[in-house]
């Protein structure tokens, strides 16, 4: 944690902008849960790995292909996963999938989080996402949030650059005073090269996307991003009081 706390201290940061699904929410417990539920998908059919793993190779695809709004990126993986696994696939119930992403849960620790690093931080999101699905989502997050900034919006998905410096835009902020926080690894790359810094939120084998990004520091979950961030603003008290 010593490098977070680092971080905080030397950059001084006003505002942390924050990727939303794997980062707040948990897009791997709802997207398998979701596609079980919908698909009667069992245990013995798929593990949840393997689901995991299908939906990651198959929407970078989609996402390369650049496909615009991302639920039809989730509506054509949730088809071609219907196609692997039982030969067929239903469009309506490729939308249904598509259209459940605000239904998956937020982390637990996720409100409690940011409710601390908002009497700090000015907070936003820059999330691979359309405008409609992030804001039912955002009804389960109970801060309010300066910027939301959306692949809809700009017509383009992260590690794109133009997300990001519509994000600095939109907050009207000097980047080296953002940290942007996220769970792909990928991330820091863009961010690196506007000039924000960077924490990866390591929360599973499969967040390190062999990018090779290299962030400024690495934490498991939220609460350990609050710690070092009270950590470090108490550093700098000590200091102005010696």
């Amino acid at each position: 944690m010593n490098d977070m706390i680092d971080l905080f201290a030397a950059a001084k940061p006003t505002t942390l902008t924050f990727d939303c699904y794997g980062t707040l929410v948990d897009w791997e417990g709802g997207a398998s849960r979701v596609l079980r539920d919908i698909y009667g998908f069992s245990q013995d059919h798929v593990s949840d790995d393997a689901l995991i793993d299908m939906f990651l190779e198959l929407d970078a695809v989609e996402i390369r292909k650049g496909i615009f709004p991302y639920s039809s990126v989730l509506q054509n993986v949730a088809d071609q996963i219907a196609k692997r696994l039982l030969r067929r696939a239903d469009p309506e119930l490729g939308k249904k999938f598509a259209q459940s992403l605000p239904t998956w849960p937020v982390f637990d620790e996720t409100n409690k989080a940011l409710a601390q690093l908002a009497g700090h931080f000015r907070l936003a999101i820059i999330s691979n996402v359309d405008d409609d699905l992030i804001s039912q989502t955002l009804r389960n997050i109970n801060v309010r949030f300066d910027a939301v900034v959306t692949s809809q919006q700009m017509h383009s998905y992260k590690p794109d650059t133009r997300i990001f410096e519509q994000a600095l835009h939109s907050l009207g902020e000097t980047p080296g005073k953002v940290i942007h926080i996220a769970e792909g690894l990928c991330e820091a790359r863009p961010a690196h090269a506007l000039g924000m810094s960077s924490i990866w939120i390591e929360r599973s084998p499969r967040s390190d996307d062999e990018s090779g990004a290299k962030p400024h520091a690495k934490a498991p979950n939220l609460m350990t991003i609050v710690e070092a961030a009270n950590a470090a603003q108490q550093l700098i008290c000590d200091t102005h009081s010696n």
